[in-house]
């Protein structure tokens, strides 16, 4: 059976609907105003986004001449997947926020036609995304605000896979357990430069005994196209999941792929626990003694990664981005068995080539940054043909 076409109007009707739920999230994390000691956050930002605009429908073609959006969708119900909710979420977001910001530069407003509108790639985008998304969510939805804050994607037997591997928390040392986490959190945000790539919670799914389920995953361990990433430590393993069987613990689940709970602190309430990493779709268990080995390696790859950061020259910590954001389109390729980490590189730096002294000229504060506190209408203008 056909599918009806992707018409504009369905476009900007989706577009309206995302784009008020991410002008939700970004006020109340105040975005905007995100500040960095080692990195220009808002032009960085910029710069990845327009990466992603000028060379994301192309990649994403490619991969949907090979896989079927909704096959896309259904091979990421996988824990320690990448790609994983967040690409699926930048897919939509990025290029759009490129698009906002030129259309601020160029002073048109809501409803004006944009001269350089790509009709076709901003429909191809939208149309893809929107079938990986229901695909990829259990319920059918596109994110977590549309379903009370909830993130399910593991199949049924996924589910129960993971609870075949979890084992009482009072046999494990959860000390050595959170001690991981927390530093698998630290290498992620400090390796994919101040972003949330990386780290993916999901659920909540059912426990056993009323209890709920929740898996927080630290995927792209080794960072394969960031050039920064070639640290002498390498890490072991690509991905490491934990997965958290609760009591008495309100979970939720936000547009970045993060989680609240409710109590902040956890630890008394946890039934059981695994962590586990999972290659080629098999889920493997991980002993206690390896988690120390990876805490140190994932340690020492910190370190020297921070110390490197710090003797970035000023201009790269604007231009690291179009790697870092290059890097978002990658698992999707990868997913399809296309191997173009040389042509993404060589795409990265070509808009970095053009765009980043027009940042490194402009505000402090982008226009569409300013545009996200300010507006009282839609945070991404319709598409006028």
């Amino acid at each position: 059976m056909s599918r009806p076409p992707f018409t504009v109007e369905r476009l900007n009707e989706l577009l309206a609907h995302f784009g008020d739920a991410h002008l939700r999230a970004v006020r109340a994390e105040k975005r905007g105003a995100m500040r960095s000691a080692l990195f220009d956050l808002p032009r960085r930002s910029l710069l990845g986004w327009r990466v992603k605009y000028e060379h994301e429908a192309t990649f994403m073609r490619e991969v949907t001449a090979r896989i079927e959006p909704e096959e896309i969708g259904r091979r990421m119900k996988v824990p320690g997947s990448r790609p994983y909710y967040l690409q699926l979420f930048l897919l939509a977001q990025d290029s759009f926020n490129a698009r906002q910001q030129e259309l601020l530069e160029l002073g048109l407003a809501a409803g004006d036609r944009f001269p350089a509108e790509r009709v076709d790639d901003r429909l191809f985008l939208f149309d893809t995304w929107e079938r990986i998304s229901r695909a990829y969510r259990n319920d059918g939805l596109l994110f977590p605000d549309e379903a009370g804050g909830t993130q399910p994607i593991l199949t049924p037997e996924s589910q129960d896979e993971v609870l075949s591997l979890l084992r009482p928390v009072a046999d494990l040392d959860y000390g050595l357990a959170r001690r991981l986490a927390a530093t698998l959190e630290t290498f992620c945000f400090v390796v994919h430069g101040e972003q949330r790539d990386g780290i993916f919670a999901h659920g909540p799914y059912a426990g056993e005994n009323g209890t709920v389920l929740f898996l927080k995953e630290f995927n792209d361990l080794r960072g394969g196209l960031l050039p920064w990433a070639a640290t002498r430590t390498r890490n072991a393993l690509d991905n490491v999941v934990f997965a958290y069987e609760v009591r008495d613990t309100r979970v939720t689940f936000d547009m970045f792929g993060g989680i609240v709970t409710e109590p902040l602190e956890f630890a008394d309430r946890i039934v059981r626990l695994a962590v586990f990493t999972q290659q080629d779709g098999r889920l493997r268990v991980l002993a206690p003694e390896v988690w120390v080995d990876l805490t140190d390696r994932c340690r020492e790859a910190t370190n020297e990664l921070y110390f490197a950061i710090v003797d970035w020259p000023q201009r790269y910590r604007v231009e690291y981005a179009a790697v870092l954001f290059a890097n978002h389109v990658k698992p999707f390729l990868d997913l399809a068995g296309i191997d173009a980490d040389e042509r993404l590189r060589a795409a990265a730096a070509q808009t970095a080539a053009h765009y980043v002294d027009h940042l490194l000229a402009g505000p402090d504060t982008p226009v569409v940054m300013a545009h996200w506190g300010a507006t009282d209408g839609p945070l991404f203008w319709p598409v006028v043909v």
